[in-house]
């Protein structure tokens, strides 16, 4: 009797993670309140799912385990009407092994999503908002004293179903990951977005980490800050695609050897900021403004060994600027950008990383 019961019980589960379209159709009130802790499992699934409506908040922590998965949705259903508005999302997982953190909603307005990773290894970070009217959103992820871990935020996903017309405005997407190896973060705000900001920040002497920033096409009074501080081998990749305007890329490298900033701005902008500052040796900084591009400015500030700076600009009003100080450096300036350009110089640099300043245009 007792194992019918069990057998029961297991399919009636099955049953109701199986369908959650009954919730779509017919969504019960906003308001609602989940919470799951979990600690020392091994291969712990935490999952949370949440109808689109107002107020609704989700909370899961896992501790000391191994391979913890945790997921939470606030609904992402095909229903056109069906947006989360003022939802919360948190995840905290400390001291895993091979963590993963899971956040998505179909966020209308003033969501919140909140990933916090702590001595762990192997950890993953994944936070997505796909609406076509979404505004507000801020997305956090932290993550201290992890190896081989990864952050990747987006807001505005072209392929979210239900949505035609991407416009996620003034939303705010923040990482830091701190005493990293080989780790990386990823932001990205879709297409038709403006005044967002995107700020990532590497600290302690980590090596080999990545920092990529995506703004896509008409992206107006945007922003992307990136920060490393010491390390090696480390690299910041910011890019605002064709169309923007009245944007800034902002990225700083202090101390260290061999890191390297890269920033583009597409073609048909204007107005656009590159600013870049580099401590150290054995550095880069690449700057490009495509051909057709107008009244964009470019700074580069240098100090140390052996650092290459390379700046490239296409049409008019543009001005380009570096300043170096130490001894083994190179600068490159072009201003003379042409339609189909592929990149703007090469020079060879013996030491530097990558071996030449040669910006291959977008990737």
């Amino acid at each position: 009797m007792n194992k019918h019961l069990l057998f029961a019980g297991a399919a009636m589960i099955a049953l109701a993670t199986a369908t959650p379209g009954f919730a779509g159709s017919n969504p019960p009130g906003g308001d609602d309140s989940a919470t799951i802790m979990q600690s020392g499992e091994v291969g712990g699934l935490a999952t949370q799912h949440q109808p689109g409506l107002a107020g609704n908040s989700a909370s899961i922590t896992q501790t000391n385990g191994a391979n913890d998965v945790a997921h939470q949705e606030q609904w992402r259903n095909l229903n056109g009407v069906d947006f989360a508005v003022t939802g919360v999302q948190t995840i905290t997982q400390t001291t895993n092994l091979h963590a993963t953190a899971n956040q998505e909603d179909n966020g209308d307005g003033n969501n919140h999503q909140t990933s916090t990773q702590i001595s762990n290894a192997n950890t993953t970070s994944n936070q997505t908002v796909n609406s076509p009217f979404s505004v507000n959103n801020t997305q956090t992820s932290a993550q201290t004293g992890n190896s081989l871990s990864s952050v990747t935020q987006l807001i505005g996903d072209p392929v979210a179903p239900g949505s035609s017309t991407l416009n996620s405005n003034t939303n705010i997407q923040n990482a830091v990951q701190s005493g990293q190896l080989s780790s990386s973060i990823s932001q990205s705000i879709g297409i038709g977005s403006s005044t967002n900001n995107q700020q990532a920040t590497e600290n302690g002497a980590g090596v080999s980490n990545t920092i990529l920033q995506l703004i896509a096409n008409s992206a107006n009074t945007d922003h992307q800050t990136a920060t490393i501080t010491s390390g090696a081998s480390n690299s910041i990749r910011q890019n605002q695609d064709t169309s923007s305007h009245n944007d800034t890329q902002i990225a700083s490298s202090t101390g260290g050897s061999f890191n390297r900033v890269e920033q583009y701005q597409g073609v048909g902008s204007s107005g656009l900021t590159q600013t870049a500052n580099l401590t150290g040796s054995n550095g880069a900084v690449l700057q490009w403004q495509a051909p057709g591009l107008t009244s964009g400015t470019q700074t580069v500030t240098q100090s140390g060994l052996n650092n290459a700076a390379g700046q490239g600009q296409g049409n008019s009003g543009n001005v380009a600027s570096i300043t170096q100080s130490g001894s083994g450096n190179i600068a490159l300036q072009n201003q003379g950008l042409l339609p189909g350009a592929n990149g703007f110089m090469t020079a060879t640099v013996a030491g530097n990383v990558g071996g030449n300043i040669n910006h291959p245009g977008p990737r």
